[in-house]
């Protein structure tokens, strides 16, 4: 299990050095940007686009316009009929349209070098300290409530499994089942241990999963 082990954590810190590097890297990368005063040219680069706005206006115009028309209808003669169904249509689509295009475009919004920056190093420092360094203690210590704790994590903490797929460090519900074959390791499961193994991107894992074959096999 020894050796098994060291191997183990040899892969653990290297994706730990991995992501170390890139936070490093981002965190210069923005101390330079900051020095050269690229977040205000980058401010200024985003035009406002202010239709929106007006279309909006228009709309609720159009709807205090829909009241007042209702208001006018009723004192009118039985016989005089006033369309009242396409102009309220007209007005509520003149407002509920811009919404959702205001909604999707901040969804949408270029982001800029520095925004990607600041992005990559905040999901660098999730993964590295909800799971990488979580990680290397427990397979030291041959913790497996803590190895299932964070299969539990992967599966249930979209964030952390967000980060792990965004920085490319495989499939947070893979990994978390390696992790609870790890934890659960019997010789009946050595089918079910070879084919996650096959499909595992995430080396330190699939390292780990690894030496139980070397042991069964033995």
């Amino acid at each position: 299990m020894t050796m098994g082990k060291e191997e183990v954590l040899a892969e653990i810190e290297r994706r730990i050095k991995r992501l170390e590097a890139e936070i490093e890297f981002a965190e210069n990368r923005l101390s330079y940007l900051e020095k050269i005063g690229a977040p205000s040219r980058y401010q200024a680069f985003r035009r406002k686009d202010y239709s929106i706005y007006y279309l909006m206006l228009m709309g609720a115009w159009m709807l205090v316009g829909f009241i007042a028309l209702m208001s006018i209808s009723k004192r009118l003669p039985a016989n005089i009929n006033t369309p009242l169904l396409p102009y309220l249509l007209v007005a509520l689509t003149v407002i509920v349209f811009p919404l959702i295009y205001m909604l999707w475009s901040r969804r949408e919004e270029q982001k800029t070098p520095m925004d990607e920056l600041e992005e990559r190093e905040r999901l660098a420092r999730l993964v590295l300290s909800r799971f990488y360094i979580p990680l290397r203690k427990a397979v030291e210590e041959e913790d497996e409530e803590t190895l299932k704790s964070l299969a539990d994590e992967l599966l249930t903490d979209p964030l952390l499994a967000e980060a792990v797929e965004r920085m490319k460090e495989g499939d947070p519900k893979l990994m978390a089942y390696a992790l609870y074959l790890y934890s659960n390791y019997s010789p009946a499961l050595a089918e079910d241990v070879r084919e996650t193994v096959e499909n595992l991107n995430n080396k330190p894992l699939k390292t780990l999963l690894s030496s139980l074959l070397g042991e069964s096999e033995g």
